[in-house]
């Protein structure tokens, strides 16, 4: 019960969550590390040698080339014209003369050029010769001819004219049998289809043989064994130059290295120990592929090296941040303990407790906060005990002021019947209609009407100013019987009216006409009232218009005040309705006054 009561401790929870969090943030940030660093070199490994194999296809097309340029040369040479002119009624002893000058010339090619291990010339009726620069063979037999013509180089090498045939992995007693070493090696053949000059027919296959181990020679001098292996395989897998000789002849277990045909890519391979990195590419000339397996176990040592001391590093540091941090949040803690009690003693009723003492750091803010609060209780209270008070004087206050508006409608009513018993009636209708007024602003609350509600009040309004005005004042009301149904601000219409007489009426009571027209635009509801009086100069109404699209009051000093205060008034209502996009603006007029009025589309039916 000790031990658990010690662990509910915010602090022994605090640590135990800390040194869970750190062996999990540990455990995968090894993992982490391990994953990036092997992901990192094996993309180093795999930009680094596309770096090589790019190098090393520009110096396998040069060998290539060099070997296409020396064949040109050695097509043109007398003896080798000699030979691919020759024809059976010149005799044998001609073709002897002919054959003994040309293994001159091949001696002579082979000896001066370090990349040509031998050349042979075959022809169709001439027979086979060729060698080294140390060696010379004549093929007397047709055994070796009849095979050769049906091999796949000979072959190629006519559908391929004018162009080189290359084929890798072919051994040196292919062409010279009668070599006694058991494994003489293997050697790239480089052939191509010739022909006498200023002939149109070929006649004989031309053979210049690169040694395989000059062409691994390219890449293998800079490659240490350590690092893997590197060969090139031929379009049937076969490993035709290796770093390692022993595999030359060998298909390769990772072929194919890409069914889809990229040109480069990587990949790993394999399982525990055997696991290799594979990177390939493809040769532009040969179609071949350029091969390097990595052993992963070697990449694998070299991070698991520098994980153990990394790990160990991590360790030590756990240790020493849990020291310090158990003393350091035990300090820090205290003051959230000390503020536990203080919220238990408010929980019991003990209402205007503070701290005395506020640490400098996020913990004094909450505890700030809280003495803000345990005071704020307090103050909220009385506050509270103040505002019920006055609620009940201002409830008895309007029980009383109830009585006044039906005083005032009761007593228009009186009034009414003693005009009707003297016969007044101009007056039993002024005061009608001022009761029709009246009657909605005392019986309804809603701020919203239709506008054939409107427009039944303005009726009454309109009938107690022509009373006034001898009916001077015209009006005309312009709206569908659908548009009646829109919902609009109760009592917007009559200020609009007002501001109209007061501002536009002739001094010489000439007749002045009101149209009201409402209309639809696009999603809006509009109601225009034009009036026919004086008009307003083009300065005023754009002050008003920037007062009204601005939300401000009119300025007194600009003489506004009185010719707006109505239309500010109505703007601003209906702007607390439908938002600051909505309102009241003047209209530019050759004569008398239009103002327009911008609503949302709303309807009572919808």
């Amino acid at each position: 019960m000790k031990l658990r009561g010690r662990f509910q401790n915010l602090g022994t929870q605090l640590i135990v969550f800390y040194m869970f969090i750190s062996l999990i943030v540990l455990l995968a940030a090894s993992y982490f590390i391990y994953s990036f660093m092997l992901g990192t070199i094996k993309d180093n490994n795999e930009i680094l040698l596309q770096q090589q194999f790019q190098q090393l296809d520009h110096n396998i097309e040069g060998l290539v080339d060099d070997v296409d340029s020396l064949s040109k040369v050695f097509i043109l040479d007398a003896s080798v014209q000699r030979f691919l002119n020759y024809t059976p009624e010149m005799g044998q002893l001609e073709l002897l003369e002919i054959k003994n000058a040309l293994h001159s010339t091949i001696e002579s090619y082979a000896g001066n050029y370090h990349f040509i291990d031998s050349i042979y010339i075959i022809g169709q009726t001439q027979g086979v010769v060729g060698g080294t620069a140390t060696t010379t063979l004549v093929h007397e037999g047709q055994e070796w001819m009849e095979r050769f013509i049906h091999s796949d180089i000979y072959r190629d090498a006519y559908k391929s004219f004018p162009q080189l045939k290359i084929k890798g992995g072919v051994d040196k007693a292919y062409y010279n049998p009668y070599m006694l070493n058991e494994n003489p090696g293997k050697v790239i053949s480089i052939a191509r289809e010739v022909r006498p000059l200023f002939s149109p027919l070929s006649n004989a296959i031309l053979i210049l043989n690169v040694d395989e181990k000059y062409l691994s020679s390219i890449y293998a001098t800079s490659l240490d064994a350590s690092e893997g292996k590197m060969y090139i395989v031929d379009a049937q897998g076969v490993v035709i130059s290796s770093s390692n000789q022993s595999d030359v002849g060998d298909v390769s277990r990772y072929y194919p290295f890409s069914p889809e045909g990229a040109v480069y890519g990587s990949y790993d391979k394999g399982k525990a120990e055997d696991s290799v990195q594979v990177v390939y590419y493809r040769l532009n000339r040969t179609g071949w592929h350029m091969v390097k397996e990595i052993p992963l176990d070697q990449i694998s040592n070299q991070i698991y090296s520098m994980q153990t001391l990394l790990v160990v590093v991590f360790l030590l540091s756990l240790i020493v941040i849990f020291v310090i941090s158990y003393f350091w949040l035990k300090k820090m803690i205290h003051p959230l303990q000390v503020l536990a009690h203080k919220m238990k003693d408010m929980s019991r009723g003990e209402l205007g407790v503070t701290f005395a003492k506020v640490p400098n750091n996020e913990l004094g803010i909450v505890i700030r906060r809280f003495n803000e609060m345990s005071l704020g209780i307090v103050d909220l209270i009385n506050k509270t005990n103040d505002i019920q008070e006055k609620r009940r004087k201002l409830e008895m206050e309007a029980l009383q002021n109830q009585i006044n508006p039906h005083f005032l409608y009761n007593t228009l009513n009186m009034i009414r019947w003693m005009a009707s018993g003297v016969k007044a009636d101009h007056i039993v209708t002024s005061i009608v209609a001022l009761g029709n007024i009246l009657r909605p602003v005392f019986t309804s609350k809603d701020s919203m009407c239709t506008l054939r509600d409107e427009l039944h009040y303005l009726e009454n309004y309109i009938r107690i100013i022509n009373m006034r005005f001898t009916d001077s004042i015209v009006f005309e009301i312009d709206v569908d019987e659908r548009d009646l149904e829109h919902k609009v601000p109760r009592f917007i219409l009559q200020p609009l009216i007002e501001n109209s007489i007061t501002f536009g009426r002739h001094d010489d009571g000439q007749t002045m006409q009101i149209q009201i027209h409402a209309y639809e635009a696009e999603d809006n509801f509009i109601i225009a009232v034009y009036d026919s009086g004086v008009g307003i100069t083009a300065a005023k109404l754009q002050e008003i218009n920037h007062y009204l699209e601005s939300g401000e009051r009119f300025s007194a000093e600009s003489g506004t005040t009185g010719s707006g205060i109505g239309l500010y008034n109505v703007n601003k209502r209906i702007q607390l309705h439908y938002g600051a996009n909505y309102g009241v603006r003047l209209v530019p007029q050759n004569d008398g006054t239009l103002v327009r009025v911008r609503m949302p589309l709303s309807r009572e039916d919808s």
